[in-house]
């Protein structure tokens, strides 16, 4: 967006010439908002002048300069009429009509025909600064989409005066009403609101017996000069006050308007949504079909302009217009986005309605309309009051202290500041033993400020961020008293990572419900997001299997092998909602994955934390991912606290080639394990003496059993390991397997018949467990 800085101090009791312009931009960017550039216009006037337009030829257009006291031939263009005055240049080719360049704009377009002033040239501001705002730095400032906004502004940064609304406007008597504002001797128009969700507020007033002028000059180039296309003198104020006041308004060809009343002849001015596929042809020549969400501004019957957005061809105003309604409304900001990206329609009306205008500058903007048209000398029969529809709105208060602010802040402020500078903004404020009530004005309160945080931020930035001392925060730092867990999950991560090989991920802690679907399961007890981001992310994690294996389908095409882990969140609800920590992992190759090497993988993990435990197998495992007969719970002192693996066949062929091996261990389990203080006992100095013994037993006994029953045969035994085992086909249900045991005794060397002693107990012992020595 442009702003002309003279035309901003048209609000400011000061001269903008004495202004360091650098520094004030300096000061702008770090209080309020970012201005992106600027630059300065200075406008030679020598080669321009005003001409009447004399007589139109087919090729050419004759035109006297009295200024110059010479008749020129220009090229032809639409519109013109013998009479008109329109502005010229001399160039190096001769002379050409002037355009917006040659009065500072930066867009190229034709000045239009305007009222003539002998002694224009006297008037005429031909110094200049442009300012270029950045649009998305006040997206929550809808009071500054108009050079009264910034002019509050600099005023306040500047302390300077800034001038009362009074001097801006004509004042006129009101008729405000709740949903409808019938016609009558003051208002020969009624005016009612249809659509109140989407038009809040929307005033009106008729101007009867006008002749349209041409476009004052100074307006025409001040237009100009921030993009504006100047058209005629009531066009012009229009788009005058709305890049003024940020108020946009419109005027109605009054004779467009359809007989409301048909028994009493009367009009109407009624907002109401579209009818689907209503047809409303724009100003641009553009006919649009309507739909049910789009708001039009109509006569009671037909629609005569898409609100908000741009009015119709048919009710526009041309030179032939007598009679003028005037209408400025305040309209549902998201009605009105969706209407103008629905179109591909967004004009300079539309980007201020996003922003949440102020409903009660609708009237105001009509009153300085009123004020534009009478500095312009133009004549008109105008309704004696303004008819205007929608609730009053309640004016925000917040209640904030002293102190609440200085603490906020960490700076010490003077109520004086305080108090003087949210005056100068617009607020409201009395002091109460310190403690502020703060009226905010209705131009801030639509969007902006609501809360008392919003009120400290307007003291904190008028303040100065930069004059703020910077301190590093004082943190009491007590040491906490147990800090195992996180040491331990340190080294649960470290060894999975570096011991094992695998790589930690980080999935979301909701199921992947396309991914369920894939695999064909469904999870029971589970919680549901009430309004989830995506239907595809609503239910918390029961489990973190279904994740970690979507990341090897995900993974597997790049690689032969992947290792994974992840230690999460897991939710499970019963009659009451239980959150747990859970560690899973998975082992995964395209060709196999050895049960008993992804085992020695995982017992590196409990070695680490020297945890015994007992692997119990599991013939029909709960989750369909698991393998009966390959699969194991983990037990430590009868205390289950996992589930580890292979994958079924069947249900990973479905998804990838390959073979994999899961766990899930329930972590709170592992952070909260305290091993067994381990007590040194000297070695033994006398030798030790190993036992070797081969058996034949069940394939339904495991090998911890095993060790554990030859380890309570003699507490002389200090250590059992499993050397070998095999099985043959002969051998259904059986196995082979030798065990060592070492022998030692603290007192004494151990003979050779006391070790042998000993192995018979241990023979003796396993015998009993139906085993054969071999």
């Amino acid at each position: 967006m442009k702003l002309s800085l003279a035309w901003v101090f048209d609000h400011i009791d000061a001269d903008w010439k004495k202004v360091d312009v650098q520094q004030l931009i300096a000061r702008f960017n770090q209080m309020v908002a970012e201005i992106e550039g600027y630059h300065k216009v200075h406008i030679n006037l020598e080669p321009i002048t005003m001409v009447e337009v004399k007589r139109i030829n087919t090729e050419s257009i004759v035109c006297f300069s009295k200024e110059w006291d010479s008749e020129y031939l220009l090229p032809p263009r639409k519109g013109v009429i013998v009479g008109q005055h329109f502005l010229i240049k001399k160039n190096d080719s001769g002379v050409v009509w002037a355009n917006a360049q040659d009065l500072g704009s930066g867009k190229d377009m034709l000045m239009p025909s305007m009222v003539y002033q002998a002694d224009w040239k006297n008037n005429f501001e031909t110094h200049d600064y442009i300012l270029e705002v950045d649009n998305k730095s006040i997206t929550h400032r809808p009071d500054m989409w108009g050079h009264r906004g910034f002019a509050r502004e600099i005023a306040t940064i500047l302390d300077m005066p800034f001038k009362a609304q009074i001097e801006f406007v004509t004042q006129k008597d009101v008729n405000q009403q709740p949903a409808c504002c019938p016609a009558s001797t003051q208002n020969s128009f009624l005016v009612r609101i249809d659509a109140p969700q989407a038009c809040k507020q929307i005033a009106a007033m008729t101007l009867d017996n006008i002749k349209i002028p041409a476009s004052s000059l100074w307006m025409a180039h001040r237009l100009a000069r921030v993009d504006a296309r100047a058209i005629d003198g009531i066009v012009d104020i229009t788009n005058y006050v709305m890049l003024d006041w940020g108020q946009p308004m419109h005027a109605f060809d009054a004779q467009a308007f359809g007989p409301f009343d048909k028994a009493q002849g009367g009009r109407a001015l009624i907002p109401r949504m579209a009818k689907n596929k209503e047809k409303l042809t724009l100003l641009d020549g553009q006919t649009v079909e309507l739909t049910e969400h789009d708001l039009v501004i109509t006569d009671g019957d037909k629609p005569l302009a898409l609100g908000g957005v741009m009015g119709g061809q048919n009710s526009g105003v041309t030179s032939i217009t007598t009679s003028i309604l005037v209408e400025a409304a305040c309209f549902d900001a998201a009605t009105i986005r969706k209407t103008a990206a629905r179109y591909k329609k967004r004009t300079e009306a539309s980007a201020r309605f996003e922003k949440s205008l102020d409903p009660g500058q609708t009237v105001v903007a009509i009153m300085r309309f009123i004020k534009l048209m009478h500095d312009a000398g133009i004549q008109a029969t105008e309704s004696t009051e303004i008819s205007t529809v929608g609730a009053i709105e309640k004016q925000e208060v917040i209640i904030i202290s002293h102190s609440v602010i200085e603490k906020r802040l960490g700076v010490t402020l003077s109520k004086d500041f305080i108090i003087k500078k949210l005056t100068q903004l617009g607020f409201g404020v009395s002091d109460h033993n310190g403690e502020y009530t703060i009226a905010v004005p209705a131009f801030r309160s639509t969007k902006d400020v609501k809360i008392k945080e919003d009120i400290i931020e307007e003291i904190g930035r008028l303040y100065g961020y930069t004059t703020m001392q910077s301190y590093l925060p004082l943190l009491q730092l007590e040491p906490k008293s147990d800090l195992g867990w996180v040491y331990q999950q340190r080294k649960i991560k470290q060894t999975l990572a570096y011991a094992c090989s695998m790589r930690e991920l980080y999935t979301y802690a909701f199921f992947d419900e396309e991914f369920l679907q894939q695999i064909g399961w469904q999870p029971s007890h589970t919680l549901e997001v009430q309004s989830p981001v995506s239907e595809n992310w609503r239910r918390l994690v029961t489990t973190l299997v279904p994740n970690l294996l979507k990341s090897v389908v995900t993974n597997s095409t790049e690689h032969e092998s992947l290792r994974f882990f992840e230690l999460g969140r897991t939710w499970h609800y019963t009659t009451t909602t239980n959150e747990q920590k859970t560690l899973a992992g998975i082992f995964f190759d395209k060709k196999s994955v050895d049960f008993y090497d992804a085992k020695a993988e995982l017992q590196k993990l409990f070695d680490v934390l020297k945890l015994n435990v007992e692997w119990v197998k599991v013939d029909q495992p709960e989750f369909p991912w698991y393998a009966p007969h390959q699969t194991a719970h983990l037990m430590h002192n009868d205390t289950k606290f996992g589930i580890a693996g292979k994958i079924h066949p069947t249900f990973l062929s479905a998804h990838l080639q390959g073979d994999a091996f899961i766990f899930e261990l329930d972590a709170d389990f592992l952070l909260n394990y305290k091993p067994a203080t381990v007590q040194v006992i000297a070695a033994s100095k006398y030798p030790e003496m190993v036992r070797d013994i081969s058996i034949l037993i069940s394939v339904d006994t495991t090998v911890d059993h095993i060790a554990h029953a030859i380890a309570q045969v003699e507490p002389k035994i200090i250590q059992v390991s499993l050397l070998d085992f095999f099985q043959k086909d002969e051998w259904p249900d059986k196995r082979a397997m030798t065990f060592r045991f070492v022998i030692s005794d603290n007192e004494r060397t151990m003979t050779k018949e006391e070790a042998d002693a000993i192995w018979d107990a241990v023979a003796t012992q396993l015998k009993s467990m139906q085993a054969v020595i071999r």
